[in-house]
C-alpha cells in the first residue's frame, strides 16, 4: 500500500522527469519508427537478451524481410532463424515466429494484457510494452532500469544493488504514471536509469529528480555481487558454439557432421580431438529443440516448419 504522502511526492517527480527527457531523450531506431504493435513486438523480442547496438544493426534488415506480422507468419522457421543470425539466443526467433502464426490464426493483434500474454514468449513486460508504446495505454511497465529508479525514488536504498519487489514497482508505476503519456514517461525512466541513475555509479548530482530522492548520497557503493562464470568449451561458452554451429548449418543449407566439424576446425583453429564429439552433442540438442533436422542420409539442415 502506497502512503498518500509518498504518492504526492512521487507525482511531483513526473513533470520534472518529463521535462528533462525532452532534452535528453536517447535516439534508437525502434523509437523513431512507426510504433505499430508489430514493430514494438519485434523490437522487444530482440531487446530481451541483446544489446542495443546489435538490435540497431539487425532490426532494419529483419523488418525489410518481414515488414508485417503476416509476412513473418507466412515465412518458414528456417527463414526466420537465418534472419535472426547475429542476435543470439535463437529460441526467441522461434517464439517470435510462433507468435506471428498465433496472431495470424486470431486474424487480429490482441489489444489487451491478457490477450497478449497468451502469445508464445510474450510475458508481462513485452505485453505491457506493446500496450504502452503502440497503443499509448496507461499501463504500468517495468524493466530493470525502471525497477531500479523507482526503488530508489520510493524508499531509501541501503546500497546500489538493493531494489524493491517488482510487484511493488508495478503498483507504484501504475499510481503515478501520467495519463496519455505512457510512452514518454517510461522512456524517461529507462533513459534516466541508463545514463544517470545507473546500476553501479549513480550520478545523483546530475539527476533531475534529486530533490525528491530519499536514496541520494545514502547508498553504499558496494562491490558488484560476483557472477558465476560460464563454463567454456574450446575457449567459448556453449551458447556461442550453438550460434556458430547453427549459422554454419544455415550457410551450408545441408551439411554432414564431419564436414561441418572440419570447417569449424579450420576456420576457428580448434585442434582438440574431443571437438568432434562436442559438435555432435550440440547438433543433437539443436535437433531435439527443433532448430535443425537430420536427413535420411545423416546430414543436417535448418528445420523449415512452415
Amino acid at each position: 500500500m502506497i502512503h498518500s504522502s509518498t504518492r504526492k511526492r512521487l507525482q511531483e517527480i513526473v513533470p520534472a522527469l518529463l521535462a528533462w527527457h525532452k532534452n535528453n531523450r536517447r535516439s534508437f531506431i525502434w523509437r523513431d519508427l512507426e510504433r505499430s504493435p508489430y514493430i514494438v513486438l519485434v523490437s522487444e523480442f530482440m531487446l530481451q537478451q541483446t544489446g542495443t547496438k546489435q538490435v540497431e544493426k539487425h532490426l532494419p534488415e529483419f523488418l525489410r524481410k518481414f515488414p508485417t506480422v503476416r509476412t513473418l507468419a507466412a515465412a518458414s522457421q528456417a527463414e526466420v532463424v537465418r534472419a535472426w543470425h547475429g542476435l543470439g539466443y535463437n529460441r526467441r526467433a522461434i517464439n517470435l515466429h510462433r507468435t506471428a502464426k498465433a496472431i495470424g490464426a486470431m486474424s487480429k493483434f490482441p489489444t489487451t494484457l491478457d490477450g497478449l500474454r497468451t502469445l508464445p514468449g510474450v510475458g508481462l513486460y513485452t505485453a505491457s510494452a506493446i500496450l504502452a508504446f503502440a497503443h499509448s495505454a496507461d499501463t504500468a511497465l517495468v524493466d530493470v532500469n525502471i525497477e531500479r529508479v523507482l526503488s530508489r525514488l520510493w524508499k531509501p536504498m541501503p546500497d546500489i544493488h538493493s531494489k524493491l519487489p517488482i510487484a511493488d514497482i508495478y503498483e507504484l508505476d501504475g499510481c503515478i504514471l501520467p495519463q496519455a503519456q505512457s510512452a514518454s514517461w517510461h522512456e524517461a525512466l529507462m533513459d534516466l536509469g541508463s545514463t544517470i541513475c545507473t546500476k553501479n555509479k549513480p550520478q545523483c548530482s546530475q539527476c533531475p529528480a534529486r530533490q525528491w530522492c530519499p536514496s541520494k548520497r545514502n547508498m553504499k557503493i558496494s562491490p558488484t555481487p560476483g557472477k558465476s562464470k560460464e563454463k567454456k568449451y574450446f575457449g567459448e561458452p556453449r551458447r556461442i558454439w550453438r550460434g556458430r554451429i547453427l549459422k554454419a548449418v544455415a550457410d551450408a543449407e545441408t551439411v554432414s557432421a564431419p564436414i561441418l566439424t572440419a570447417t569449424l576446425r579450420r576456420k576457428l583453429k580448434v585442434k582438440e580431438a574431443s571437438f568432434v564429439a562436442f559438435v555432435l552433442t550440440v547438433l543433437t540438442a539443436l535437433t531435439k529443440e527443433g532448430f535443425v533436422i537430420r536427413t535420411r542420409k545423416g546430414a543436417y539442415r535448418l528445420a523449415e516448419n512452415k
